[in-house]
């Protein structure tokens, strides 16, 4: 029997309800996001919300899903009141466009003018009220004292009195009418051009999303918990890590974290938020000796060499007291990394994944997130690693082995020596435990100097048919530490790929050195060297060809 409460429903489901076209519409207001799987090209996001569902048929609405929603990724699962997932139904919504606050400010102007004018045609109606009052006060007034004035009653007094006041009255009713006229000339004119700028005005833009339709079918009613899950593009993830030397026992202190951006449409708010396993490349290495060709000319000739300018050690070339590279900042205290809480490492028969602990938010704004997902100690040996035909320096090396729990990403790494930034490396994808070689930097206590020995340049063969050059090279490493070192010496020979061109190694070759199992032609020697001791070592080969034939590529 299956433990699992969930039951599912999926955009292609087969479970088909006869009544869905009477069902119910359940709007399922407050789903939020609770969970987000980042892949390094889109993520998978999960909505979760509670409904009381009647008996019967019904159906979820989710409203307001990203357009960038990939269509066939829809997943409904559901747990609670017995019931059944039909099919889930995708459809575009468009939203009426909203007023933008230009529009809202502008609306709100006309609205002002327009009560302005208004209560300016009020007091008008209420002077003009006034206005008639008075004229009749005046008129009783006159009749009353032609009267008294008949009978001998009349008061001068009185009479000079009111029509005083009169005049008063109806004087400052001309004035305010003057001043309101003003007031509604200007007011009118406002408030056309607020009009005008309003009919210009940019309207909202139509909000499209989707919208997801669950079949419900219900036993009994009762509580359903619901999760609507969907990828999504426009989200990513990469690794980033920090690698910080012990240079006295070559143990590295190795900080993983991810990078997660995101501008789905919908920001990721208080998640439980999930890392797969992924890949990306770039440098602080050694050069790297490449295979030297031979053919003749019109053969396609092409050497693969690595200039002095691909070193990808950042800073100064000699770098014994390493600073900060220009424009790089230290972004994390080593107390901040300590106390950092690690990601819970999550298998599947298909990749790796990280659990970050606690919640986690990460708006669609596109900006960089850091999280931090591990800490590991990653026991080391120090080794150095020369190129003197690519570069006389000598590359200081870490050799690990990546952690046993998961695999290494590529990704960028910040190498630092103790409290020294030394410069960016590109990681390359390393699988869970395997060796890895951590560069840091060049160290100018190891000196190389390689010099090139005169040629011989000779015909052979009875009839001088044939031309052989011999080459010789002489590398000289000295160690200037206070320690004993061990050091790998890189160097070549040319790799012919016609019969016509022999190469041989020469006999003055120094002994004990072994052939690269990947590079072809690349010859490596290993070297300990005690404090202040110095070694040389010869590369001799010859090269013949017949004398008719260009080959280039040779010195």
């Amino acid at each position: 029997m299956n433990a699992n409460p969930w039951i599912r429903g999926a955009v292609l489901a087969s479970l088909s309800f006869s009544s869905v076209a009477s069902a119910a519409v359940l709007e399922a207001k407050h789903a939020r996001l609770v969970e987000v799987t980042a892949y390094p090209d889109r993520a998978e996001v999960v909505r979760e919300v509670t409904v009381d569902v009647p008996a019967g048929a019904s159906v979820v609405e989710f409203k307001d899903i990203p357009l960038v929603a990939e269509r066939d990724s829809f997943r409904v699962t559901a747990k609670g009141t017995p019931a059944q997932i039909g099919a889930v139904t995708i459809r575009q919504w468009a939203d009426t466009p909203e007023d933008t606050p230009e529009q809202i400010a502008l609306r709100n102007e006309v609205k002002r003018l327009e009560g302005e004018l208004a209560k300016l045609g009020s007091q008008e109606k209420v002077a003009n009220d006034l206005r008639e009052f008075l004229k009749s006060l005046r008129s009783t007034t006159a009749q009353r004292e032609s009267d008294n004035l008949g009978a001998g009653k009349a008061d001068p007094q009185a009479i000079v009195a009111v029509y005083d006041l009169l005049a008063k009255k109806l004087g400052d009713l001309g004035d305010q009418e003057l001043v309101r006229r003003d007031a509604a000339a200007k007011l009118g004119q406002d408030l056309e051009v607020a009009k005008a700028k309003l009919q210009t005005a940019r309207a909202g833009k139509t909000i499209r999303s989707h919208v997801a339709d669950a079949e419900i079918l219900a036993k009994q009613a009762g509580p359903l918990t619901l999760r609507l899950s969907y990828l999504v593009t426009g989200a990513s993830w990469s690794p980033a890590y920090r690698a910080t030397l012990d240079a006295g026992s070559g143990e590295v202190a190795l900080v993983s974290e991810a990078v997660v951006r995101q501008v789905t449409g919908e920001d990721w708010t208080s998640v439980a938020l999930k890392l797969s396993t992924a890949a990306p490349a770039r440098g602080v290495a050694p050069p790297e000796m490449t295979a030297l060709l031979l053919r003749p000319a019109g053969g396609g000739f092409t050497t693969s060499v690595s200039g002095i300018s691909d070193l990808p050690v950042a800073g100064r070339a000699y770098q014994n007291s390493l600073l900060f590279a220009p424009g790089e900042q230290r972004r994390d205290s080593e107390e901040d990394v300590a106390a950092a809480v690690e990601a819970e490492i999550v298998r599947s028969a298909y990749n790796v994944a990280f659990e970050v602990p606690g919640r986690s938010d990460v708006p669609a704004d596109g900006a960089d997130h850091r999280v931090v997902l591990r800490q590991e100690a990653l026991p080391g040996t120090l080794t150095y690693r020369i190129a003197p035909a690519l570069d006389s320096s000598a590359f200081l090396t870490s050799i690990v082995r990546a952690p046993e729990k998961y695999p290494l990403l590529s990704g960028s790494m910040r190498v630092l020596a103790g409290a020294a930034y030394l410069g960016m490396y590109e990681v390359p994808e390393t699988a869970a435990g395997a060796e890895l070689t951590l560069p840091f930097g060049r160290d100018n206590r190891i000196k190389v100097e390689r010099v090139r020995q005169p040629q011989d340049r000779t015909l052979e063969g009875i009839t001088g048919k044939t031309r052989q050059i011999a080459y010789e090279f002489k590398t000289s490493v000295e160690n200037l530490r206070d320690r004993d070192v061990t050091i790998i010496l890189e160097d070549r020979v040319p790799v012919s790929e016609d019969e016509r061109i022999v190469v041989e190694m020469g006999k003055g070759t120094t002994g004990d050195h072994a052939p690269s199992k990947s590079r072809p032609g690349v010859v490596l020697w290993k070297l300990n060297l005690a404090p202040h001791q110095k070694k040389d070592v010869v590369l001799a080969y010859t090269v013949r060809y017949p004398k008719d034939m260009l080959v280039p590529g040779l010195e």
